[in-house]
Order: C-alpha cells, then structure tokens, then sequence
C-alpha cells in the first residue's frame, strides 16, 4: 500500500472516531459560534509576477520525519505575518504530521490568527471534516483530488462554499486539473511533489498551470525554497505559493521568508 493509501485508511478510523465523540448534530449547532470567515481570494493574475504566500507550518512530515522542536504554532504565526505572509496553512493530521485541530484554534486565537485566513490543511474525506473545520475556525480547506470521488469532490466543494470557506482543490495531474474544473473549483493547487514516491517535479507546475484558465486562482505547492523559484511561479501564472519546510527548517523561518520574497534589506 502507498503511503497515501495508508494515510487515507488512517483517516477513516480518525473520523469515525471524531464523529462518536461530537456528534456531526452537534457541529451543525456549533457552527453559527464559530468565527467569521475571512475571505482569501488571489489575484488570478498575480500583481508584478509577485503571488501571494500561503506560508505552512507542521512538526513533522513523513518525508522529513522531525521539522521543528520545540514547535510554536502562534509564535510561528506572528512570524510569517512579520514577513508578509497573505495566509496560512496549519497541518492538522495527527499521527503522519503530528498536528491536530488544536492547532489551529490556537493560532485562530492569537493575534495574527485575527488577521491571516487559515487553511486547514489535512486529508479530507468525509463532510464532517468540513464542519468541523468551520467550528475550528478555518477560512479555506483543502480538497485533495486523488482521494476523492468526483461526486464527493463537487459535494465538498459545495458545502465549503455553503458555510462561506474557501476550497483550495489540490491537483497532481493532467486529469485532475480537468477534474478540479468540471467539478467547478475557483481556487486550484499544483503539488510538485508525487504523492506515492516523495519526490519532486517542479516542471509539473508549468505543464498544469497551462490547463487552468484565467479568472481561476492558480497555487503552486511544494519544493519551492528560493526567490528564483518564487519568481518564476509568478511568471508562469500562479496568483499564490504554498511553502513549507523552506521556512521551518530554518533558524530564522522570518528571515528565510524575506529571502524568498526578495524584501531582505
């Protein structure tokens, strides 16, 4: 079995688990007190080639094993907002990302949780996960095509949208992207990295980005480290990065983000 595969069999005994404890009645009453969702849309076409960073933060990773320790979620938050970040995206899975949706209510509640949309970024494959995910306080939600049916992923799409989030639809191949579209996803992402085997193609995000038409908001993910990478997703048309382990690994996660977006004095 893959790796996903095991993630996603993973994540099925994780709901149903959830789903005893907190009843999805239960979430649907909850949701009316959950805070206001801010909006995220990106400029399809990114102002100067300069697109918008969705900057990540995680304890561990299943390609990396350990990324940071001691791990901060709300301090780490304030430091992509220093830094220019227009949004970001807390990993939330528990037993491959060691993240939780404590997380995320955490940095919901800090100072630039208040400010920055929040993506839950987690393996989403019940629409009780979406509920809960509002109640959490999340802004958008990602919606992985290969795990997902194509009547799911227009079921998804739609309650998101239904309880005012955003779908960030999260595409691996040339398949998917016609998927994501005949779905009707706004918002669609590039994962350079293969999902079964780890490794990363960055020449993927050209190849995909060309299938999206204008008027969608194009988010490469993956693999991106330098303001060289940056500058080039802004000139093949993406309107948003998704980075990651290019901030975390470093000493200095503010420093490393003004690196890559060309503002270091």
């Amino acid at each position: 079995m893959t790796l996903l595969g095991q993630i996603v069999d993973a994540k099925r005994l994780e709901v149903a688990s959830a789903s005893r404890k907190r009843p999805l009645s239960s979430l649907e009453r909850e949701v009316s007190r959950a805070p206001s969702v801010r909006t995220f849309a990106p400029n399809p076409s990114p102002d100067q080639g300069r697109p918008r960073i969705i900057a990540e933060m995680k304890r561990r990773s299943p390609s990396r094993g350990l990324i940071r320790d001691p791990y901060d979620p709300e301090g780490l938050a304030e430091t992509y907002r220093k830094g220019g970040a227009s949004a970001l995206s807390i990993l939330t899975d528990a037993t491959f990302f060691g993240g939780s949706l404590e997380d995320l209510g955490r940095v919901r509640m800090s100072p630039a949780g208040e400010i920055l949309p929040l993506l839950r970024k987690d393996f989403i494959i019940d629409p009780y996960q979406v509920w809960e995910s509002r109640c959490a306080g999340a802004d958008i939600v990602l919606l992985i095509v290969r795990i997902l049916t194509q009547p799911e992923l227009v079921e998804f799409l739609d309650l998101a949208r239904a309880l005012g989030m955003v779908a960030l639809v999260e595409t691996h191949t040339e398949e998917e992207v016609s998927r994501a579209l005949e779905a009707g996803a706004d918002l669609i992402g590039v994962n350079h990295r293969d999902l079964d085997t780890l490794s990363i193609d960055r020449d993927r995000g050209e190849r995909l980005a060309r299938m999206i038409p204008g008027g969608i908001g194009k988010v490469a993910e993956s693999g991106l480290r330098t303001n060289a990478d940056y500058r080039r997703m802004g000139e093949i048309g993406f309107s948003a990065v998704l980075v990651g382990e290019g901030f975390l690994l470093s000493p200095d996660p503010l420093r490393a983000l003004e690196e890559f977006r060309g503002t270091l004095d």
